[in-house]
C-alpha cells in the first residue's frame, strides 16, 4: 500500500505491479468495483480506481528474485517503507548471478 500511495501522490498515471500472490492478482483484477470482502484488496481497488492507467500482473517467485529478496528484508526489519540510495548487497549479488546465467545461456545455447 505505501507504494500505492506514493505513485499517487507523485502523479504518476501509469501503474504497474508484480505480485507473487496468484490469489490476490486474480481478486483484484476480478472485481474492479470494490466488491471484496477483504479490506485490503478493497483499499488496493479504490487507489487503484483513481489512476489512469494500471495492471497487476501475477510474477511467479522464482523469476523475480529482486523483489522477493526485498520483501525478506522489509519483512526482517520491519520498516513499512524503505528507500535505498545504494542498492543493497545481496541485491547486488542476484543481480551477478543472475547476470552470469544469462550470459552463459546466450554462449551455450541447449
Amino acid at each position: 500500500m505505501d507504494g500505492l500511495f506514493i505513485v499517487q501522490k507523485q502523479g504518476y498515471n501509469e501503474v504497474i505491479i508484480r505480485s507473487n500472490n496468484l490469489k490476490n492478482v486474480i481478486y483484484t483484477s476480478e472485481s474492479k468495483s470494490g466488491g471484496s470482502k477483504n479490506a485490503l484488496i478493497r483499499r488496493i481497488q479504490q487507489v487503484l480506481a483513481s489512476e489512469e492507467s494500471w495492471s497487476l500482473t501475477y510474477v511467479p517467485r522464482e523469476t523475480n528474485r529482486v523483489a522477493n529478496a526485498l520483501a525478506k528484508m522489509a519483512l526482517l526489519s520491519g520498516d513499512s517503507l524503505r528507500i535505498f540510495e545504494v542498492s543493497p548487497i545481496r541485491i547486488k549479488e542476484i543481480l551477478q548471478e543472475d547476470n552470469f546465467v544469462d550470459n552463459f545461456l546466450m554462449n551455450h545455447p541447449m
